[in-house]
């Protein structure tokens, strides 16, 4: 009986310890197969390592319909080392979720949860208390403001009371969820993991359409703990890497969404 209890929690511990490590890479060539979709007559990618088709977590065949997408998450897989760095592959993940969709989520959902941040956006909150911070605020976050305004026809304000919830209008929000709402299901699920990275769907909005870059974005959404840290002082690598891995997630958000909403490539002759 003894030796059963301790063959069962050795078992265990090599269980946990495989959970823990990471996965040894098992191929070595990676490619891109297209396809004609039978149902569709659309034309479908896939990423193939060595001979295997690359499978979602659900166990489906990943089936892209980005073929300039296909190459990016084919990249990912090809620039892995010894072992498979499966949470550093944020295209993967994101096609994988869009595939899978094991939430079961929606267009309504995602939309509703993406306009839930609109009500509370960081980006609309100014802090009076410090002369440092309200300038910066301006500096920064007014125009990002500005640029969704004219972008999309709405009156979205900025406001100095975390009191006052009046900063977007309804009809402001209906015109928010029409745009949301004009991309597809992959789209969205890459919009919605920009706005939850950044914690802002305005910040998102601008890096998103091109107002502003990754490293801009980042700093938008960092600015309260940047100012702090002018002031009293950080941990700079911890801060560091950090910002890199926000700049990572909201880098890969953008890409997803406009991968999924412009499939084309260009050639050289």
């Amino acid at each position: 009986m003894a030796s059963k209890i301790i063959r069962r929690f050795a078992q265990n511990q090599a269980a946990s310890a495989s959970a823990l490590s990471k996965p040894k890479k098992f191929y070595k060539e990676v490619s891109v197969a297209n396809e004609i979709d039978e149902k569709t007559g659309n034309s479908i990618h896939k990423v193939v390592l060595d001979h295997r088709v690359l499978k979602t977590q659900g166990g489906q065949v990943l089936k892209l319909n980005s073929y300039p997408l296909a190459l990016a998450i084919a990249e990912e897989w090809s620039s892995q080392a010894e072992f498979l760095q499966l949470g550093q592959m944020r295209l993967t993940g994101l096609a994988f979720t869009a595939q899978d969709n094991p939430l079961e989520q929606t267009a309504d959902t995602i939309s509703q949860k993406i306009l839930d941040y609109v009500d509370g956006d960081t980006v609309l909150f100014f802090n009076t208390e410090s002369s440092k911070l309200h300038r910066y605020q301006e500096e920064k976050w007014a125009p990002l403001i500005k640029n969704l305004n004219l972008d999309l026809g709405t009156q979205v304000r900025c406001s100095e009371s975390i009191l006052d919830c009046d900063v977007a209008s309804r009809t402001d929000k209906d015109k928010i969820d029409r745009w949301i709402r004009q991309h597809n299901f992959p789209a969205l699920v890459g919009l919605q993991y920009a706005t939850e990275s950044v914690k802002s769907f305005i910040i998102a909005y601008n890096a998103i359409r091109h107002h502003i870059d990754a490293e801009t974005a980042v700093a938008a959404a960092t600015l309260e703990q940047r100012t702090q840290a002018e002031t009293w002082g950080n941990v700079e690598w911890a801060h560091g890497l950090e910002r890199e891995e926000l700049m990572t997630r909201l880098s890969a958000a953008c890409l997803f969404v406009y991968f999924n909403s412009n499939n084309f490539t260009s050639k050289t002759i």
